[in-house]
């Protein structure tokens, strides 16, 4: 999953220098939300793109932008 039709991970869009950290957060924060409830409609039944890796990741990524803010 190609994330904002841009990013492949969240460290291709933490390497982004034309985003603020506020937008880089906004971002991260829907990209882990979007995750998130594939995971749910996985555990559901549905057919997903189940990558539990991708939302560590995410978060990792909001966490040390946090920090920073």
């Amino acid at each position: 999953m190609v994330y904002h039709g841009k990013y492949n991970t969240p460290e291709d869009l933490m390497l982004d220098k034309s985003l603020s950290d506020k937008e880089k957060i906004d971002m991260l924060k829907k990209w882990r939300d979007d995750e998130k409830s594939l995971l749910r409609a996985s555990s559901e039944g549905m057919q997903g793109d189940d990558r539990p890796d991708i939302l560590k990741q995410v978060k990792k990524a909001l966490i040390s932008l946090q920090k920073t803010t």
